[in-house]
């Protein structure tokens, strides 16, 4: 593969540590992960260690499995599990830590998946690693090196110490670990054969002021961290040096204190005869300024993406958005200004205390967007409410698959009455989804033969008949669906975030109460 390494590992000295740094999916996805490449890039600069990526496809690597001393695992989705077992199937490691023996690497994860509740794939893992990568990855390494000799069990003890460090074997409360990083992190790597080709992602904040009561970033993020001005420059100047194409990654980088001093750099770089493509992944409706939109045009976006996940500013309001219609179309008035062409609005389907005039509110909106700009094009996109563990509607309802797909289908037919084609995902996969968000270590082998029969929509939903049947375990229903009681403690309680089980049920109650 062709790429371009973007920092200096310095000098090596004799390797004490081989680590082997796996992505869940093919190589394409993987090299479009900042988050698995800057784990990959703190381990490879530590002097005494050799690292290498694997990914689902790879053919070819330098060391064998028996010579890897840790196997850690990027886990950013709850289906990446079947990525994980693939991965450790192909290299003849048994799925279950206790099946392994002092021969077989040390195995972790990290990523938002295992940091909101680990404990459906706790059991695939020798140790879990809750919040931020920075302050924890050095201390990791010294300590396996250190010890090297040691037995496995042994090591884990040492790990244990460690703030934010969940060893599945040894049960703990577990603090989650928020970094103070005082550099942005970027693409250390580039590549032509990534998913976004040859772009440059530097990470403008982390974490989100908003608080979406839905949202698993606004809960496992925090407390939010703009990253300094200077510091962002540098590092996109670094990036111009390689690509044309830079990204801006946060969850509400529209925010950020000096985005428009950040987007007039850029603009200036531009117009002195500079070609760039910028993308920022979305925009918040009510933040985005006249000047980050017309740096954005000039830099060749021309269509737009927002969330606003509601149709009207009840429900908004419920969801804890805080967007007015207004703030949508103000934002489509501004964005036509600017000369953009259309807009992606998402939305989530089946949100609690949803009725059907919420619904038809999506429709109106657009459609009012769609006859004041003629030939400005609307693209509607839905996924479904999928309840995450450490959110404040952790607790809530979901309702059934088959209601969910009439919504779906009612959205699509009302949209199209109005000439725009609706897109959305699948309530099934969803509702997989859900009971992952939700589980228990109770549902571990019920992984294991999902990923044996294939891990497909059918193989989940058969796998667990089966196990209801024999009586292994509830009805889904009972955990992908129902409201959980506010006296009920979570499988998750263990890792204790700033905002507490407590905080989050409290906030769940008055969110339904608006």
């Amino acid at each position: 593969m062709s790429e371009i390494f973007l920092y200096s590992t310095g000098e090596k000295t004799q390797t004490k540590l081989n680590v082997w740094c796996a992505f869940p999916a093919i190589y394409n996805f993987g090299m479009s992960s900042l988050g698995y490449l800057t784990v990959f890039k703190y381990i490879d600069c530590i002097k005494n260690v050799f690292a290498e990526r694997i990914f689902t496809d790879t053919e070819k690597t330098l060391l064998r499995s028996s010579e890897v001393d840790l196997l850690s695992f990027s886990f950013s989705f709850e289906l990446d599990y079947l990525g994980i077992l693939s991965i450790l199937e192909k290299y003849n490691i048994p799925f279950l830590s206790q099946d392994r023996n002092e021969n077989h690497p040390i195995i972790y994860a990290g990523g938002p998946v295992v940091s909101a509740n680990p404990e459906p794939f706790a059991q695939f893992f020798d140790f879990i690693m809750v919040g931020d990568a920075e302050p924890t990855i050095k201390k990791i390494m010294d300590i396996l090196i250190e010890h090297k000799d040691e037995t496995k069990k042994e090591k884990l003890k040492r790990l244990k110490e460690i703030d934010g460090i969940y060893i599945p074997s040894m049960p703990n409360t577990v603090k989650k670990i928020s970094a103070e990083p005082k550099e942005s992190t970027y693409t250390p790597i580039l590549t032509e054969n990534s998913f976004f080709p040859n772009t440059f992602i530097v990470e403008v904040e982390r974490g989100c002021p908003q608080n979406c009561a839905f949202c698993l970033t606004s809960f496992i993020n925090n407390p939010v961290r703009y990253f300094p001005y200077e510091d962002i420059i540098d590092k996109i100047e670094l990036g111009l040096k390689y690509t044309n194409k830079i990204a801006l990654l946060g969850a509400l980088t529209c925010a950020h204190p000096r985005i428009d001093d950040i987007s007039q750099y850029i603009i200036d770089k531009i117009k002195s005869g500079m070609k760039i493509e910028v993308s920022i992944s979305s925009l918040r409706a009510d933040y985005v300024s006249d000047k980050t939109l017309e740096m954005l045009h000039l830099a060749g976006q021309r269509t737009g993406t927002i969330a606003i996940e509601a149709g009207t500013e009840r429900l908004r309001n419920v969801i804890n958005k805080r967007l007015s219609d207004n703030n949508i179309l103000d934002l489509a008035d501004k964005m036509v200004k600017h000369g953009f062409s259309g807009l992606k609005i998402y939305g989530i389907l089946g949100l609690p205390t949803e009725t059907k005039e919420d619904l038809d509110a999506f429709v109106s909106l657009c459609k009012k967007i769609k006859e004041k700009h003629k030939g400005f094009t609307l693209i509607p996109s839905f996924s479904t409410f999928v309840p995450k563990a450490q959110t404040p509607f952790q607790y809530a309802k979901r309702e059934d698959t088959k209601t969910l797909e009439k919504k779906n289908e009612y959205i699509k037919k009302e949209f199209a009455k109005i000439g725009i084609k609706a897109r959305t995902g699948s309530a099934k996969w969803d509702y997989i989804q859900a009971l992952l968000s939700r589980g228990t270590s109770d549902l571990t082998p019920y992984l294991i033969d999902v990923y044996k029969n294939g891990g497909s929509v059918g193989s989940f939903k058969n796998v667990y008949k089966e196990y209801v049947k024999s009586k292994k375990l509830p009805p889904s229903d009972e955990i992908a669906l129902n409201e959980f009681a506010e006296n009920k403690n979570p499988a998750w309680d263990f890792i204790k975030y700033p905002k507490t089980q407590d905080t989050l049920n409290f906030e769940y109650k008055r969110l339904l109460n608006i």
